[in-house]
């Protein structure tokens, strides 16, 4: 209670000493001469157009940081976007690629002979490699043919390349070595190696 009515005294005492303060000022300005008072209006009018000043200054440096905040959580926020689209589609991909490895593969000596005479290609050489690798440890297996053809229109090759490429499963083109037919420059000798994968 004591400390209560301290503060009261102390805010009544700081009152007074404003009121007097004013009460000063007021005074003083009524016994100003015209020219005093022209002087205390223009320093007032200064002192007012400074404290306006330094509020707009204040404003408009809190708008803004507060658009910068604003410009910046909109970039997060468009990033964010970006990669939830981005990993939606790269698990639909997966998906895919695992729906697709559960298929079984063709079988690939017979696949690639019937894509070649498909396009009128004649196969030199096809040689069985088996499985190559995978089948541990929940990894794919991977089977691969090795298959030689003689003189090859480059056309007939892409065509070739592109039919093996949508064959059902997950078929590739592992590897591709093409050399200039030493008979007829316009066509081409091509090694490729055929791999197809399936689930383990």
């Amino acid at each position: 209670m004591d400390r209560l009515r301290q503060a009261l005294d102390r805010l009544r005492r700081s009152l007074d000493r404003v009121r007097g303060l004013i009460a000063d000022a007021i005074q003083y300005v009524q016994n100003a001469s015209p020219r005093e008072r022209r002087l205390i209006l223009f320093a007032g009018s200064g002192a007012l157009a400074f404290l306006l000043l330094v509020l707009w200054a204040g404003f408009g440096s809190s708008i803004s940081r507060h658009e910068d905040a604003l410009a910046e959580k909109r970039s997060s926020f468009d990033k964010v976007q970006r990669l939830a689209a981005g990993f939606g589609q790269r698990e639909q991909e997966r998906q895919l690629l695992e729906a697709r490895l559960r298929q079984s593969p063709p079988a690939l000596m017979g696949f690639v002979d019937g894509l070649a005479r498909q396009e009128g290609l004649e196969i030199g050489s096809m040689a069985d490699r088996g499985v190559v690798q995978g089948g541990q440890n929940g990894r794919p297996r991977e089977s691969s043919v090795e298959v030689s053809l003689g003189k090859v229109p480059l056309e007939k090759l892409m065509r070739l390349l592109q039919d093996i490429e949508r064959s059902p499963g997950v078929v590739r083109v592992r590897r591709l070595r093409l050399r200039k037919s030493p008979d007829n420059k316009e066509t081409l000798d091509v090694t490729l190696t055929v791999s197809a994968w399936q689930a383990a």
